[in-house]
């Protein structure tokens, strides 16, 4: 009987799960942009999807757990239990007409189970970030009567996302999903006025901090064909409804003075609202893709994605977003998976590309933002364990109209890990 190397699987899975949850409270992002709407979102961020320009919608594998798609859990082979779980670092560059600044961070990436309950239903567990609150800008003005006015606007926070996968095969082509999130977290936000030039000017700031939990569910289908020579193509759709989401906030506006250390002295509370009950309204999202696979040779497809943000508002009221759409390519080379004796032939790689045209628009400006990715799935010799690795190069908004561009690079690291837990074993 051979033993398998149940206690490095268990020490692969034990690391990812501290590094999630010593993650996840951090600060997970710089970006400006991510003031407005419910910060900036994340999208399927494990290290297949995002090696392939983060294309999903029609991809279906039984060794990674495509959460974009709830449909595609039913890929997951009938004997076997799929870990993965991984985190980001993100280089950025921050640039506009005046400076260029720098920003590294880690963050949580994801956690996800994924396991067959009958031939004809499938599940997941995963915990991931939905949306990423963190940013502190500054804007400096010189008036003819008032002097010198600095405003400061500053963030940090964020959505997290607690879902329930389930997939369900209509036919032998034919499967539907749909995915029971949790949505919970917050979203402190600071804005500052301040007049330097007097130390007798009364400045200003508006503490808004937000609340936010409840349920939010998205659907999937994915429709199978197969043709000759082992290929096979793959259709798959993806929708979620507006959704109403109960929120709190508590707010505090005061009036406050510098003194000499520039410590703050409260003047005067203007306004408070403590535990002020609203709605955060997620608008409708639609998606459809396409993917052509030759099996265990190559795989390469197509997304595209609307959203419909003009109807976002929060506790009644709306913000600059405009609706948005994104289209990436994606695709996967497997040289040899039965060649043993070349490591390299048996590497996954990895390659993509996206375009997004977000709901941000500023200064007349409509915010794009577009990329291309790499990565690897490198199998670990003797176990069902492959390390993957992905980096995304991209570029978003503009430094016209004294706007920002921001330039990044992302690295995902994680884990996927495939165990047979349902067969027997037999002894010797």
């Amino acid at each position: 009987m051979s033993k398998k190397p149940n206690s490095l699987r268990l020490l692969f899975t034990t690391l990812l799960i501290l590094i999630t949850l010593t993650l996840f409270s951090q600060i997970r992002i710089a970006s400006p942009y991510s003031r407005f709407g419910i910060g900036d979102l994340s999208d399927n961020n494990n290290a297949w999807n995002i090696s392939m320009g983060q294309t999903s919608y029609a991809f279906r594998s039984p060794f990674h757990i495509n959460y974009s798609n709830p449909a595609s859990y039913m890929a997951f082979d009938s004997s076997s239990f799929v870990f993965e779980g991984g985190f980001n670092i993100d280089m950025v560059k921050l640039s506009s007409n005046f400076q260029t600044t720098n920003r590294n961070y880690a963050s949580l990436g994801y956690l996800l189970f994924g396991l067959p309950v009958t031939k004809w239903w499938h599940t997941t567990l995963g915990l991931v970030p939905f949306s990423d609150v963190g940013y502190s800008v500054a804007n400096y003005e010189v008036y003819q009567n008032i002097g010198s006015v600095l405003r400061v606007y500053s963030g940090s926070g964020g959505i997290n996302r607690f879902f329930w996968g389930n997939a369900f095969r209509i036919t032998k082509n034919l499967s539907v999903g749909v995915n029971a999130s949790y949505l919970f977290g917050n979203m402190d936000r600071q804005a500052m006025v301040i007049f330097p030039d007097s130390a007798y000017s009364m400045n200003f700031k508006v503490d808004n901090y937000v609340i936010m939990s409840d349920l939010y569910f998205n659907f999937g289908v994915q429709y199978r064909v197969k043709l000759k020579n082992n290929l096979s193509l793959n259709l798959g759709a993806v929708y979620a409804n507006t959704s109403r989401m109960n929120a709190k906030t508590n707010l505090l506006a005061q009036s406050f003075l510098l003194n000499s250390s520039d410590t703050e002295i409260i003047k005067d509370t203007i306004a408070m609202a403590e535990g002020f009950k609203g709605t955060i309204v997620i608008p409708t999202m639609f998606g459809g893709g396409l993917a052509l696979e030759k099996t265990d040779k190559w795989l390469v497809g197509a997304d595209f994605r609307w959203q419909n943000w003009k109807k976002f508002t929060a506790f009644d009221m709306s913000d600059s977003l405009v609706n948005s759409w994104r289209i990436s390519l994606g695709a996967e080379i497997l040289p040899n998976a039965n060649n043993f004796n070349n490591y390299l032939s048996r590497v996954h790689y990895r390659f993509g590309f996206f375009y997004d045209n977000s709901y941000l628009r500023l200064r007349g400006k409509t915010l794009t933002e577009y990329g291309i990715s790499i990565g690897f799935g490198l199998p670990l010799r003797g176990i069902k364990t492959a390390l993957n690795v992905g980096a995304q190069l991209g570029t978003r908004g503009t430094t016209q109209s004294d706007l920002i561009r921001e330039s990044y690079l992302k690295l995902v690291i994680g884990f996927s890990i495939y165990e047979r837990w349902f067969v027997k074993r037999k002894y010797y």
